[in-house]
């Protein structure tokens, strides 16, 4: 059993239904004689925002929870598209990536830091969101297949995350929390000297 526990987004209705279209799709680019495809169930998809780890399910302390409200008031609802789908030898995971999303990769920094305000030391960062759409086996090389996917398409809301913890083979939701910021802080531009 899986026993994972982190902090994760997972798709509402509209999203479930474009992910469908995405795995559908990657079903049926499969070329005969591929690598067999292991697709795995809407019910699993999810983008982990930061990983704390395995067996630690005592780590979701009230003050975990709290800390993790207070990040989702820092940071505002939004969206993401998908921009491609890709395969990671090491796993064998094949990954939708979205496109560059400052609020979703603020969303996962600001779930790392409420783990570490704890004094817990989470054993992932997220730098790379993504929604783990099916395996493949570990270690094959490119699957330049994958690169012929249509991934345009409606938007991803993000609106809310979870704390998820997985007994094996499903997740249960331990906390949930909408995203109630107004707006990232901007990046400060230096002005001109001249």
């Amino acid at each position: 059993m899986s026993q994972a526990l982190f902090p994760g987004w997972r798709p509402d209705a509209g999203g479930r239904e474009r992910l469908a279209a995405l795995a559908a799709a990657l079903v049926a680019a499969r070329p005969a004689g591929a690598p067999k495809l292991q697709p795995r169930r809407p019910d699993q998809w999810h983008a982990t925002l930061c990983f704390i780890g395995h067996g630690v399910r005592e780590l979701a302390t009230p003050a975990l929870l709290d800390a993790f409200a207070a990040a989702a008031s820092h940071i505002p609802p939004h969206a993401f598209t998908v921009e491609r789908i890709a395969y990671w030898p090491q796993s064998g995971a094949v990954v939708a990536l979205p496109h560059a999303c400052a609020e979703l990769q603020a969303l996962c920094d600001a779930t790392r830091d409420a783990v570490k305000s704890r004094g817990i030391r989470p054993e992932k960062t997220t730098q790379q969101p993504h929604v783990t759409l099916a395996y493949l086996d570990r270690g094959l090389g490119e699957q330049a297949w994958l690169a012929g996917l249509d991934c345009a398409g409606g938007p991803l809301q993000v609106e809310r995350f979870e704390l998820l913890f997985n007994p094996g083979g499903r997740y249960e939701a331990l906390g949930a929390w909408s995203l109630t910021g107004s707006a990232l802080p901007t990046t400060p531009r230096q002005a001109s000297l001249l």
